[in-house]
């Protein structure tokens, strides 16, 4: 039969192993301070917002049809603008040259649904790198565009500018995740080493749990008290031999 812990057991056995506890939540948040300062290098991001729209003398002649149009075209220029066709001429105007691959995996493009406009985010580990890269693509697919499909509908609506609060890592959520941890553990380890302890803490057990007759108690008898307790026998064995 399984033995029931009571709730005043469990606050118990924390506050006996609160120690334990402790140290072990200050080592889970030291681990993830130095992994956040130091083991991680922070990177940063920048955004340019483009709108796709075809050119018109007056408002009257932008259609219901057009506007689903320039929609439909924001996922086409998405592949374009990731493609090598616009990043190989981007690559060689950056300094320090990097691949069109690397250039492709910084890039994040993003649109909300029914919308013209769509979001150019570049991710790197520089916030200035992050906004001179995210505005010379722009740059070059608006430019591009038009030799590529025989249009011009795209013009750049907002520059990206350099942003110096990193977007990762994550400074507090990782403290707090390494103080949670480490004080998990502590308390994991502080049940596994009560119920693993058989040593017999008091006569409590002897008589509720085993169901033995409690006989007495020994005392443990200190040092300075056997000391004292030899040296009295001695001297009440002194007396008497001169007594006798």
């Amino acid at each position: 039969m399984e033995e029931e812990i009571s709730l005043g057991e469990i606050f118990a056995i924390l506050k006996q192993r609160i120690f334990l506890i402790t140290i072990l939540a200050f080592f889970g948040l030291l681990v993830s301070a130095l992994y956040t300062f130091f083991a991680v290098t922070p990177t940063y991001d920048a955004t340019t917002q483009m709108l796709v729209n075809h050119k018109s003398d007056t408002l009257s002649e932008i259609q219901l049809e057009d506007i689903n149009t320039n929609v439909q075209m924001i996922s086409t220029y998405k592949d374009i603008i990731k493609g090598p066709v616009i990043l190989k001429e981007v690559q060689e105007k950056l300094e320090p040259n990097y691949s069109v691959g690397q250039l492709a995996s910084m890039i994040s493009i993003s649109s909300n649904s029914d919308s013209q406009v769509f979001s150019l985010t570049v991710t790197t580990t520089s916030p200035t790198e992050a906004a001179n890269i995210a505005n010379e693509i722009a740059e070059t697919f608006q430019t591009s565009i038009g030799k590529i499909m025989n249009v011009e509908n795209v013009t750049v609506i907002s520059e990206a500018t350099v942003n110096s609060n990193p977007i990762s890592p994550n400074v507090p959520m990782n403290l707090v995740l390494g103080l949670l941890v480490g004080t998990m553990l502590g308390v994991g380890i502080a049940f596994l080493q009560t119920f693993m302890d058989n040593t017999l803490k008091d006569n409590q057990f002897i008589s509720q749990k085993i169901g033995w007759l409690d006989l007495g108690v020994v005392s443990e008898i200190k040092k300075e008290e056997f000391t004292a307790i030899t040296q009295f026998n001695a001297l009440e064995t002194a007396n008497d031999r001169i007594g006798g």
